[in-house]
């Protein structure tokens, strides 16, 4: 009965541990990591498939990795791309101004394209800092789609729809995540616009935080879900 009394936390340390070695270990290796991460949602969802309100999250998730991938192949260096992107990032803006993080957003988006039409006008060889544009962009929708979710899923699953932890936690991570973007475009800006030559904090940075907040984003995943999912488990 002891054990069985505490089995959910045992197991919870366990794989979680098991998942934070992973993230670890797997530094420097985003093949490796993207495919644990993507095995882990594939994973959570299968086990926690009559729980919509753990799969309905794990959708917005892969929904998000879908469109990046999609974004990382798709946007290259080519004006009529950077145009139509800072017009998407403006508009996202506006339609999630309720965002806090709407109007920092909007100030960096707006500050980036008047550059980029300075460097633009006299020729110069341009960062290409509207991949984080973009990554701002996702990180608003998925913060609208996990604030919405509740009410989304109560629209086709009438009653079922309850708000979780995980929801909490994938909210404020794509904080993170935005105001991290937000900081890399400033730095190249400084870097680019006024000569700030050295300032390479955040460039030397990122792929350390990025990686850190993936990780975070893999315990919370298996952490949130297994605390709904087992106890059910052990009463059948």
């Amino acid at each position: 009965m002891l054990i069985r009394a505490y089995l959910p936390q045992i197991l919870t340390a366990l794989f979680g541990g098991l998942f934070v070695f992973l993230g670890i270990t797997t530094f420097g290796n985003a093949w490796a990591f993207d495919r644990i991460y993507v095995s882990l949602l594939v994973f959570t969802g299968l086990v926690c498939r009559k729980d919509i309100n753990v799969v309905s999250v794990i959708i917005i998730l892969v929904l998000q990795l879908l469109w990046e991938n999609l974004a990382w192949n798709l946007l290259v260096d080519e004006n009529l791309v950077k145009v139509t992107l800072y017009l998407a990032a403006l508009y996202a803006a506006y339609y999630f101004r309720y965002d806090w993080l709407a109007k920092m957003v909007a100030t960096i988006v707006i500050i980036a394209s008047i550059c980029e039409i300075y460097w633009y006008s006299n020729n110069y060889n341009a960062p290409e800092i509207y991949w984080y544009t973009w990554i701002m962009i996702s990180n608003l929708l998925i913060r609208y789609l996990v604030f919405c979710r509740v009410s989304f899923v109560d629209r086709y699953y009438p009653k079922k729809g309850e708000s979780v932890n995980l929801d909490w936690v994938i909210y404020k991570l794509n904080a993170a995540l935005t105001i991290l973007q937000a900081a890399m475009i400033f730095e190249y800006l400084l870097r680019h616009l006024l000569g700030f030559g050295d300032i390479l904090i955040v460039y030397y940075s990122y792929s350390y935080i990025i990686h850190i907040i993936g990780t975070i984003t893999i315990w919370a995943i298996f952490s949130e879900s297994s605390k709904r999912i087992i106890p059910k488990l052990l009463k059948a």
